[in-house]
């Protein structure tokens, strides 16, 4: 597993000035390094804390929220544009508006193509083919006007996902890349991010170094979104350790073709097969609220400046549920979910790794004050609490008084040790 940082930058520079060396022998010697612990990631905001709902605009969470995803909420192009030139935002209005009344930000995914703005109108899957690009413009425009700013734009969903996206790389990148001029023009402080990616597995990871070297009118594709949207899933066993690793991986292709837009991480859970297979992966609920602090201290840690979990609706692909079976109540994943942002709310991540036991270290600061969190990903360790330590919090919420040097247990359920 690979764990660490951003490509040292200082790296390519020593190489650059070795005599007779190229930029791209400096850039690839480098990318071959093994990463570091991550440091100085910018502090946590409450835009970082998102879901996925699919009862708006009936329910919205008993959680706090900065951001709510759009994906799960039938508001894809096909629902907006019911028959050619005929726009349905009210479904749309009410969405936005209920997310907008608890302080969330919605994220709309641009995208889905209906059939009769098709290129390819007769294929078996209409909805993933490339759109007319005259009718593609205009149904931006037409909902960027509605809109503005008030709401976040993402292109397309998970197009290297098996039959999302039927066109090729790109007529994607001048789908991104049209899409991202209106939005730019008529919402100047809205976001664009990319085409959620799925990256997993080697095969999407390639996808995605091959859409981000595209071109379109000489220029990277890359240049024309504000955000990366990844789908960082780990494999089906998976843990938030390899979800961080897949992350890290993910930003090294980014560096290699220049993109410096942060990474949102826009859908997450774990346990999940793919498709819509249920999973056959069943977590005690201890584990379900480790994996959620662990995988958002992660993140955090990484710089990923947006976390939009699936989501809070019963969930049965996957393997961390929010609410109980009535799609109302709160497990103790979403109790977890509160505690992470209590842990990590306007927090710095100075540093996040592992020692040689295997023991992760993450180092917050605020305001000049330390607090530490400390896992295990499997079995049972001890650490010694470092100084200016005097209380202990655990993953339910508990806290007990400590003292700095007191050598203590540390499990798969994160601790926080802080003043």
């Amino acid at each position: 597993m690979e764990r660490g940082e951003d490509v040292p930058l200082a790296g390519v520079w020593r190489c650059l000035r070795s005599a007779g060396v190229v930029v791209a022998t400096c850039v690839a010697a480098v990318l071959a390094l093994p990463a570091g612990p991550v440091s100085a990631s910018p502090p946590v905001s409450g835009r970082f804390f998102g879901m996925h709902v699919s009862g708006l605009p009936a329910a919205f969470p008993q959680a706090t929220f900065g951001t709510v995803n759009l994906t799960t909420n039938g508001v894809y192009w096909p629902d907006l544009e019911t028959s050619s030139g005929v726009f349905d935002f009210s479904h749309l209005d009410a969405v936005v508006q209920a997310a907008q009344e608890h302080g969330a930000k919605p994220l709309l995914v641009l995208g889905q193509t209906p059939s009769f703005h098709s290129t390819t109108p007769d294929s078996t899957n209409v909805r993933s083919s490339m759109p007319e690009m005259a009718a593609w413009r205009t149904y931006v425009w037409n909902v960027v006007n509605r809109y503005g700013s008030s709401i976040d734009y993402q292109i397309w969903p998970e197009p290297n996902a098996a039959w999302n996206f039927i066109g090729t790389k790109h007529q994607l990148a001048q789908l991104v890349v049209s899409a991202s001029h209106i939005i730019h023009s008529l919402a100047p402080h809205a976001i664009v991010a990319s085409p959620a990616l799925v990256v997993r597995r080697p095969v999407q990871r390639r996808w995605m170094d091959e859409f981000f070297a595209t071109r379109v009118g000489g220029k990277p594709v890359g240049g024309s979104v504000d955000a990366v949207a990844l789908d960082a899933y780990a494999l089906e066993d998976g843990t938030p350790e390899d979800s961080y690793a897949i992350i890290e991986k993910a930003r090294r292709i980014l560096l290699a073709h220049h993109v410096s837009a942060p990474i949102w991480n826009v859908e997450i859970n774990y346990g999940v097969l793919g498709g819509h297979a249920p999973t056959t992966y069943r977590y005690s609920d201890r584990k379900q609220a480790s994996y959620v602090l662990r995988n958002d201290v992660l993140d955090a840690a990484a710089g990923v400046q947006r976390v939009d979990w699936l989501g809070w609706f019963p969930f049965p692909q996957a393997s961390i549920q929010f609410v109980e079976a009535d799609g109302v109540t709160p497990t103790p994943a979403a109790a977890a979910l509160d505690l992470a942002r209590t842990w990590l709310i306007h927090q710095h991540v100075r540093s996040c790794a592992p020692d040689r036991r295997n023991v992760w270290t993450c180092r917050l600061t605020q305001a000049g004050r330390d607090s530490w969190i400390y896992w295990v990903p499997e079995g049972r360790a001890h650490i010694t609490t470092p100084r200016g330590s005097r209380r202990v919090q655990t993953v339910t919420g508990d806290v007990t008084a400590t003292r700095a040097g007191k050598r203590i247990v540390v499990t798969s359920a994160p601790i926080r040790v802080y003043h």
